[in-house]
């Protein structure tokens, strides 16, 4: 069993109060003592107790984090650069996950308010179920990752993904593609949204035909891609390019189109986005749109931090800049 804080203090025939002070790092107590304190505090297996701290600092050093979809290693790499920054900072963190469903977000949203959090990071969706109402009664901080809610789009950290998915869209449309498909991601995430938007504005901006046919809305996940590719296949539809929302959605398609015999990128050039840590390493390394992810952790959590410290300071929406990596499922990659 742990020692308490009274046993450690006879233990090191010192007063509990100065104990304290030494496992909290205060100046006033000798280096030495402190040393000692904390040689002790781990022979006897001593485990801070964070409720009294709590009650002491009013915080907890503890912040929830809601992340939207546990398939997708896009989250996991923004969270470790949520986590490892929080560490650095003497925070951790709680996690919940929501599958892009808006009851699950606002139980998370709740459950981890019960837990005291200091602040939320969190990658919302788009609905009616009033849940960005909800945010903004709260008294707590929060930051939006990687997406954004209408009214709060100054919590936002997001990257210029309207402007890539516009880039890579325009990529496609000036290599003279016209029978380029579209697997969009769920209509209820923002980032859907934008890159959808993009894809449309591309074609209207250069006059070229929009076939509505070939935007097909998916649940973003890798066996959506490799369905929805392989039923244009069947249906005989003629497809030169594919630009989708995520790297899952294209690793997916780039399946179907090699076992039903299609050349990429000969035949059909495929973009991503997100650049996941495996689409380099595929069988034909994948051209995404690279977001930096761990970077987007890390400026999500120190804009968070920065509204614990000072409350009333003013949001302020933070984009990072990404950029299209040209591999070997285009005609044009980098060497």
């Amino acid at each position: 069993m742990a020692a308490s804080l009274k046993q450690l203090a006879a233990a090191s025939g010192y007063s509990i109060n100065t104990v304290s002070r030494a496992l909290r790092d205060k100046s006033d107590v000798n280096p030495k003592t402190k040393e000692k304190i904390r040689t002790l505090a781990s022979e006897l297996g001593y485990v801070n107790n964070n409720v009294a701290k709590s009650l002491r600092t009013g915080k907890t050093n503890t912040i929830g984090v809601i992340s939207a979809d546990s398939s997708n290693p896009f989250f996991a790499e923004v969270i470790l650069g949520i986590e490892n920054t929080a560490r650095q900072f003497g925070y951790h963190i709680l996690l919940t996950n929501t599958e892009e469903s808006p009851e699950r977000e606002r139980e998370a949203i709740k459950i981890l308010l019960g837990k005291q959090v200091d602040g939320l990071l969190l990658m919302p969706v788009l609905q009616q179920y009033g849940n960005c109402d909800y945010l903004k009664s709260l008294s707590i901080p929060y930051i939006i990752v990687g997406r954004w809610l209408p009214g709060l789009e100054d919590h936002s950290v997001i990257s210029d993904e309207y402007e890539k998915a516009k880039e890579a869209t325009l990529y496609f449309i000036k290599n003279g593609h016209r029978d380029i498909v579209h697997l969009a991601g769920p209509s209820c995430v923002s980032s859907s949204v934008d890159r959808m938007a993009a894809f449309r504005d591309a074609h209207i901006e250069t006059n070229t035909p929009l076939k509505e046919d070939m935007i097909i809305e998916t649940k973003g996940h890798l066996e959506d891609g490799y369905h929805e590719v392989s039923s244009l296949i069947r249906s005989e539809k003629h497809i030169s390019a594919i630009f989708a929302f995520n790297d899952l959605l294209a690793l997916g398609a780039l399946r179907a189109l090699k076992e039903n015999g299609i050349k990429v990128p000969k035949e059909v050039e495929v973009i991503g986005f997100d650049d996941l840590n495996f689409s380099k390493y595929l069988y034909l390394s994948l051209s995404s749109v690279s977001i930096p992810k761990k970077t987007m952790g890390n400026m999500a959590f120190r804009a968070l931090l920065d509204h614990i410290e000072n409350p009333k300071a003013p949001y302020t929406k933070k984009v990072l800049e990404s950029r299209i990596v040209y591999r070997e499922t285009t005609l044009v990659h980098e060497p």
